[in-house]
C-alpha cells in the first residue's frame, strides 16, 4: 500500500482525510504542529482520533529538517497545514506568510 504524508493531518479536514485512508489501509504519516489555537493546552479530539492510525511528527513546516525528515520513503503528499482565522491574519501577516506561503515553499525546494 503507498505512503501518504498529510501535512496538517490532525487539523479538520486533515484528520478526516487520515481516518479515511487508514480505512483503506494506506500508510499515513501526519505533520502537525499541534497549534494551541486549534488543539488547546491538551490533546485535541482531533488528534486523539488519529494519534493510532499514523506516523505522527509533531513539526513545523516552516522548518526544512521537519520536512526533511517527514518526505522520507513518501510517494503522495497532501499538504494541508495552514494557520487559519481571517482577523488573525490581518495582523499576525508575517507568520500567516511564513506559514502558508514559505511552508509550501520548502516542499517544492525540498521536491525539486
Amino acid at each position: 500500500m503507498k505512503n501518504i504524508l498529510i501535512t496538517g493531518g490532525a487539523g479538520f479536514i486533515g484528520s478526516r482525510l487520515c481516518e479515511k485512508l487508514y480505512e483503506k489501509g494506506y500508510n499515513i504519516t501526519v505533520l502537525d504542529n499541534l497549534s494551541p489555537q486549534i488543539h488547546g493546552d491538551n490533546e485535541s479530539i482531533l488528534f486523539g482520533k488519529i494519534k493510532n492510525k499514523c506516523r505522527f511528527i509533531k513539526g513545523d513546516v516552516r522548518n526544512q529538517e521537519d520536512w526533511k525528515k517527514a518526505l522520507i520513503n513518501q510517494e503522495i503528499v497532501v499538504h494541508l497545514a495552514a494557520e487559519t482565522g481571517t482577523g488573525q491574519s490581518m495582523y499576525e501577516v508575517e507568520k500567516y506568510n511564513d506559514v502558508n506561503i514559505m511552508g509550501t515553499a520548502h516542499l517544492l525546494d525540498l521536491l525539486a
